[in-house]
């Protein structure tokens, strides 16, 4: 019988599995993508941010961070561990993250420009996603990053123009950290 997987939502760094959520996250995103540790920290805090890791038979398994706005569910960052890569983890996650809510999700991927981006969507519309049309550039996470150009997708439907633009103008510069 396969056990159920189960998010735990860290709140600080002296949780059990910080070091290995935060090692994780270090290793599976670039520095670009990614906020410095003080800034992780800080944001802890936030009550519409979750820092949650993944357990997997009671084993850290990933993470998944993720916001809860208004009617709106955004997913920031999500990776599994490597021991348990490829094994339908990811999938399972997303599929029990959806189940939990009506609400809309949004996600940000690279553009389909290289094969790596273009698996990666695949993997997300396999799940249900949809691909947008709206491409947009990501601010920085540090001082002297560079920005990205992203494109959204969303679950269950394309984003309509009220959803894009109260996530544009009223969740993004909370993610962001941007003074508006």
């Amino acid at each position: 019988m396969e056990r159920k997987l189960v998010r735990q939502r860290i709140f600080g760094k002296e949780d059990d599995c910080f070091e290995k959520a935060w090692q994780l996250y270090v290793d599976a995103f670039p520095d670009d993508e990614r906020r410095m540790l003080p800034a992780q920290l800080e944001l802890l805090e936030q009550p519409l941010y979750h820092f949650e890791t993944i357990l997997k038979d009671d084993a850290f398994a990933g993470i998944f961070f993720w916001w809860h706005f208004n009617g709106l569910r955004f997913v920031e960052h999500f990776a599994t561990s490597p021991q348990v890569r490829g094994g339908g983890v990811g999938r399972k996650l997303l599929e029990n993250f959806i189940e939990e809510s009506c609400e809309p999700i949004i996600l940000e991927v690279e553009k389909p420009e290289t094969e790596i981006a273009r698996r990666r969507i695949g993997f997300y519309q396999r799940i249900g996603f949809r691909l947008n049309d709206y491409y947009y550039v990501q601010p920085p996470y540090r001082s002297g990053g560079n920005p990205l150009e992203l494109s959204l997708m969303s679950f269950p439907q394309l984003l309509d123009e009220q959803t894009h633009s109260f996530f544009m103008k009223d969740c993004h510069p909370l993610i962001y950290g941007i003074e508006v």
